[in-house]
Parts: structure tokens; sequence; C-alpha cells
């Protein structure tokens, strides 16, 4: 288990999401493989059919995705997640498959990086009043 003092929920709950992503192409590749004849469930348990593994991810990332972060590994995690949904979508590719729909992962990206650019704002609007009026609050040349 972590050390409490490094825990954020909003970065565990979009890095959650992330797993689940991850979960869901694993879930397809499992079922491929049994699909061809390998049985993989006396090592690695039965599994969710592929709708169940997508919605587990996307009420994971429906729970988290639309808060606005308020530290900076919340923000960060929001950045990953966007690039791993841009990673995925080529991998797909390589596949000849979507687990994801293609306009609903845009969005979620734009959202997860408009979040993240909202933080990152937040820091240059303190760091511009900073050299504006200095620590004080006293006008500077």
């Amino acid at each position: 288990m972590s050390d409490p003092k490094y825990h954020d929920r909003h970065a565990a709950d979009i890095y959650r999401a992330i797993a689940l992503r991850f979960y869901c192409r694993y879930v397809d590749m499992r079922h491929s493989a049994e699909n061809f004849g390998a049985d993989l469930t006396a090592s690695h348990g039965k599994l969710p059919t592929e709708l169940d593994a997508t919605e587990q991810y996307t009420a994971a990332l429906e729970e988290r995705l639309w808060e606005p972060p308020e530290t900076a590994t919340a923000a960060l995690a929001l950045v990953e997640f966007a690039g791993v949904v841009t990673a995925d979508r080529f991998l797909g590719e390589v596949l000849r498959d979507q687990v994801m729909a293609e306009e609903r992962d845009a969005f979620y990206q734009t959202v997860a990086l408009a979040n993240a650019a909202g933080w990152i704002n937040k820091l240059a609007m303190r760091e511009l009043w900073k050299r504006l009026h200095g620590e004080e609050g006293e006008a500077q040349p």
C-alpha cells in the first residue's frame, strides 16, 4: 500500500480509468485467444464480456473527468490520459479494431486537456500577479 501523504483521489481515479482502458484491450485479446482455442481461465480467471469491461472503463472515467484538477498530480494524470487515448487509437489501427468510439475518445481528450489547461492557467495567473504586484501585493515597476 502506498504512503497516504502521496494520495491524490482525483489522480488515482484517472489512473484507474487508464488501467481499465488497458483492461478493455486485455479482455478483447483474451476473447480473441479463446476464440482460436487458447484456454487462459485456469491461470487468469474468468473474463467479463467486452461490453462489461467497456462500461467499467466509461463509468470510472465519467466519475472524475469532469472535475477540474486541484493539484499538479491530477493535471498530469489528465494529460497522460489524453496521451494514452492517442496511443491506444494507434494500437487499434494495428489490431484492425477500435475498442472505443473515436468521437467519444476525442471528446474525452478535449475535456481532459481543457481541465489540465485550466489548472495550468491558474498557476500562470498567480505568477503574473506576483510579477506585477510582488509577493506582498505592492505594485512593481
